[in-house]
């Protein structure tokens, strides 16, 4: 077996597996203002998102929604005690400066919950509880 054969076989389990991972974990939701997710800019409307799939070596979410396709990846994921709580999966968005942010994604499907990096907020500790949207996610 040559070099190219070698390359040629690793390109397609690559692609398989990516494959693999865009019909493992699906879940959609509708989004009723702008946010942002990540460097993705989202307008409002409807998104599917595909979950990282960590055994396939995928570690970023995929966001795909009108004619915009993006990658975000997770600084933190935690997974104790979510599976007790309930199997619902949402959103938390909170608003910095004008604009809303995914600062968290709980998957009920998987018990996990994924946090993102926000940008800091002026008086955290005022604005601690209110600013906060959680939209319902489907399918997961």
């Amino acid at each position: 077996m040559n070099i190219s054969h070698v390359f040629g076989f690793g390109l397609l389990a690559i692609t398989l597996a990516a494959g693999a991972a865009q019909a493992g974990q699906q879940a959609a939701f509708h989004l009723p203002f702008e946010a942002r997710w990540g460097e993705l800019t989202m307008a409002p409307g409807d998104y599917k998102v595909s979950l990282p799939e960590v055994s396939l070596g995928i570690r970023q979410f995929s966001i795909n929604g009108g004619d915009k396709t993006g990658f975000v990846q997770p600084m933190v994921t935690d997974d104790e005690g979510i599976r007790s709580h309930s199997s619902d999966s949402y959103l938390e968005l909170v608003k910095v400066n004008g604009t809303y942010f995914v600062a968290k994604y709980r998957s009920g499907a998987t018990g996990k919950m994924f946090s993102f990096e926000v940008p800091k907020k002026k008086h955290e500790m005022e604005l601690a509880n209110r600013d906060v949207v959680k939209l319902r996610v489907s399918g997961n």
